[in-house]
């Protein structure tokens, strides 16, 4: 219920009133300037890395390779998503710079979007909280029980597999156990970052430290085995792996090797603790991009020049070829290669960490611009004696559970080509809208200076920017020309898909195939019935429900809403 004068107005409303609330200056007022400033150049670069490299790059290779045969087809795709990464690293500098403000997509998408109202914002702040964000955490949790379930058995949980069944056509086994270890490592993340913010970012930062140590290691033991052992390790480089190779399954791994770059913009989640933004964003995003490439081709390198390629071609899809990496470099030394393995299930539980990291904060951003029609307040509150966003993480907690196990379930797709397939493209969807949003702010700052100029200036004395303005990083326009346009490419080019299976026909296959694409539209969806409801049909409803009373004195009005 709301009660309305001319003199004051009292709301209890969740939803914003007016396009006012979705401009960049009043956004900004929104910063807790209290917030701790605990980011740096450094610090950033950390977090970055962190939160890109993970499960992608020890998983995402052996597919990959199957797939495109050429191990410098290989190569040559994982330069392509790292020039990709680094164009929309620096589109995102620069939207970081003119919002100065935790949020990411949120943010941006409202300055350069605000109509229909708020539409756009709330699309993507529906599609990450509920599916993009699952998604990604779920296939990284995925991968990181895979390799926690090698580290221990030795083997591959899903040797004795069926693909042409989903997972509840299985029994109680290791297709469900996997599932559990993802739920649980994911708890175990999430009470670390409940307790304490300055903790938990110690933590990544250590996890991150792991992470460029093994890989560091697997990079100079596979650069090192093929410079030291030519003869044999030469032959991968020398021969494609027997079979054809067409469109689908480019339009295949392009997907995998985005997943494997994300989380190049998480800085742009964080923006209040970050320091001076305006001029450390561009190093931090930047430089990690780069380091992210480089160790992303050393250690393709090195898969290739150890893992033998009859082990790749055998399989329907290598998930653990990391581990198939570590038992040929180590021979017969079964404790050296579960060491090793266990070192890569903590680098992927760094990545999940900091995927849940900047995930609360979204949350926490949507909750401010009251995204949700109840419990806004709770969701944006941070404890004040943990200094963490405890109701934030707890409920990422349990929907990320329900997407793990409900949909992990229900494809004959494996879970990491699933989860990891359907939130690429749903982030990709809005990839796309902001850097056609950036393009639309700057058409319409552009378009404001002419109009002071007409109105206030002349040729001799026209208006200026001012200062701060001047020194505002503007990301080159082939950087966001190449962003915007690998979007449109990524968007179109997945629907071409293998239509044959094993156990499948080719109609049944092509569905499977294609179950993550309509999985990300399906939420799309939802997405775009809640905001017609929220947005359009409850405030008609409600406006419609105004009674209007005379006051007793002067000529007030008070507009009553029941």
């Amino acid at each position: 219920m709301s009660i309305e004068s001319d003199k004051d107005e009292i709301t209890l409303s969740n939803m914003p009133q007016n396009d006012e609330e979705i401009q960049p200056s009043q956004t900004s007022d929104n910063a807790d300037p209290g917030r701790n400033k605990i980011f740096g150049v450094f610090y950033g670069i950390g977090v970055n890395i962190n939160n890109v490299i993970g499960s992608g790059i020890v998983t995402s290779p052996g597919i990959i390779w199957k797939m495109v045969k050429s191990p410098g087809i290989v190569l040559l795709l994982w330069v392509i998503g790292g020039l990709v990464s680094m164009a929309g690293s620096l589109t995102y500098v620069e939207l970081g710079v003119i919002h100065r403000i935790s949020g990411g997509e949120t943010k941006y998408l409202q300055t350069a979007f605000p109509n229909p109202k708020l539409m756009i914002s709330y699309l993507f702040s529906f599609m990450y909280i509920f599916a993009i964000r699952p998604g990604i955490l779920s296939a990284v949790l995925q991968s990181a029980a895979q390799y926690l379930w090698y580290t221990v058995n030795g083997t591959r949980y899903d040797v004795s597999f069926q693909p042409d069944k989903d997972g509840w056509h299985f029994p109680f086994s290791p297709f469900w156990y996997i599932k559990i270890i993802a739920v649980l490592i994911l708890l175990v993340i999430t009470l670390y970052h409940m307790l304490s913010n300055r903790w938990a970012n110690y933590i990544n930062q250590s996890l991150a430290a792991i992470k460029l140590v093994t890989y560091t290691i697997i990079a100079f033991a596979g650069i090192c085995r093929l410079l030291g052992n030519w003869s044999t390790s030469r032959i991968n480089w020398q021969q494609s792996i027997s079979g054809n190779t067409d469109l689908t399954a480019y339009s295949s791994s392009i997907l995998l090797i985005m997943f494997s770059y994300d989380g190049w913009n998480s800085l742009n989640y964080s923006l209040d603790e970050f320091r001076k933004p305006e001029k450390k964003l561009i190093y931090s995003n930047s430089i990690s991009v780069g380091i992210v490439t480089l160790v992303y081709l050393l250690v393709n390198i090195s898969f290739i020049s150890v893992v033998p390629e009859e082990s790749i071609n055998t399989t329907d899809t290598d998930e653990t070829i990391a581990a198939t990496f570590f038992r040929q470099l180590f021979g017969g030394s079964e404790v050296m290669v579960r060491i090793f393995t266990a070192l890569v299930v903590l680098s992927v539980v760094g990545t999940a960490a900091s995927t849940v990291w900047s995930g609360s904060r979204v949350v926490v951003a949507a909750a401010a611009s009251n995204f949700f029609p109840v419990y806004s307040y709770e969701l944006r509150t941070w404890n004040k004696h943990f200094d963490t966003p405890i109701n934030a993480l707890f409920a990422q907690f349990i929907w990320c559970s329900l997407i793990i196990f409900f949909v992990g379930g229900s494809f004959t797709v494996t879970g990491f080509m699933l989860f990891s397939a359907f939130s690429m493209y749903s982030y990709w969807i809005f990839y796309f809208a902001t850097g056609v949003g950036l393009l639309v702010i700057r058409y319409r700052n552009r378009r404001k200076l002419h109009r002071d100029l007409h109105i206030y200036g002349n040729e001799e004395n026209p208006p200026r920017l001012s200062a701060d303005e001047e020194k505002f990083y503007k990301a080159p326009l082939i950087a966001i020309g190449i962003f915007v346009l690998s979007g449109f490419f990524i968007l179109t080019f997945s629907f071409v898909v293998n239509d044959q299976c094993p156990g499948l026909d080719s109609k049944q296959c092509r569905i499977q195939q294609l179950s993550p694409i309509l999985i990300s539209y399906g939420f799309l969806l939802i997405a775009v019935i809640c905001w017609y409801i929220l947005y359009v049909w409850w405030e008609s409803k409600k406006a419609k429900r105004i009674i209007r009373i005379p006051a007793d004195e002067d000529n007030d009005k008070i507009e009553i809403t029941v």
